[in-house]
């Protein structure tokens, strides 16, 4: 007991064991690619916690796991394209967190599902490609309507959202290093702007905060190992093969949520 809040006190061991190792992959997934690791803490967490717990815990762990990766984003990252980036995102996650505030579990668990299908889907489709085609992707324009968009996706259910971003980012800038840090970059200073807005909004629970805090050993830990594994290897090799995993997962959390509300 923290605090007199026993964390953790609805589930089983075993299934907070699974939790731990679910943070530990999913910010090793991170480390290597520089973003991914919101989609499959929410995507497991909600068969484990109630989704609005899972998609909150995924945004505090996050929050604790720039320590390690947000340096080198800033170091790294595209410094013209990522300020209206930033720019695109304030408004829009602050309107995605209140929808998120709004909807019941059976309706979130729902929305999280068809958000990450259409996400997979588009990238599969190359609709990003299609929107930006023909523009300047470094002007700015287009990285703020992007930003404008997905930030609302970004604030309802914290996944999806740097998917579809990290397809411009791959054209607007196309080496390994800079793709990666900018998307480092991008998502670690989104993450500071939307625990602010939860705060803010009154939707952070001190259980909540705590039960972070517990994860964070395995956050650090995989978001190390992934930097230093994402040195020696190249992330995009293993990016159609995480997609097929998501969208096969988003189908089955999109049933689960339609069988729900039936």
């Amino acid at each position: 007991m923290i605090f007199g809040i026993t964390p953790f006190e609805t589930i089983s061991v075993s299934a907070i064991a699974a939790l731990v190792l679910l943070y530990f992959f999913s910010y090793l997934l991170r480390g290597v690619i520089g973003f991914g690791s919101a989609t499959p803490t929410i995507l497991g967490g909600i068969w484990i916690v109630p989704p609005h717990d899972a998609v909150i815990l995924a945004t505090l762990t996050s929050l604790a796991a720039q320590a390690v990766l947000l340096p080198r984003g800033i170091h790294t990252c595209d410094r013209k394209i990522l300020p209206p980036m930033l720019l695109g995102a304030t408004l829009s996650i602050m309107f995605g967190i209140w929808i998120f505030a709004t909807l019941n579990a059976q309706w979130l668990t729902l929305a999280i599902g068809a958000i990450l299908v259409f996400a997979v889907l588009a990238e599969q489709l190359k609709l990003t490609e299609r929107v930006i085609e023909g523009h300047d992707l470094r002007g700015f324009k287009i990285p703020f309507c992007l930003t404008s968009f997905t930030g609302i996706l970004s604030g309802i259910s914290g996944v999806g959202a740097n998917l579809l971003l990290s397809v411009y980012v791959r054209w607007a800038a196309p080496d390994p290093a800079t793709f990666r840090g900018t998307n480092m970059a991008y998502s670690g200073l989104a993450i500071f702007w939307r625990v602010t807005v939860l705060a803010l909004s009154a939707l952070l629970s001190l259980k909540l905060i705590i039960e972070s805090v517990l994860l964070v050993p395995a956050v650090l830990l995989g978001a190390f190992l992934g930097l230093k594994l994402g040195d020696r290897i190249e992330g995009a090799r293993y990016f159609q093969i995480i997609q097929i995993v998501l969208l096969l997962a988003a189908i089955s959390l999109f049933w689960r949520g339609f069988g729900a509300l039936s």
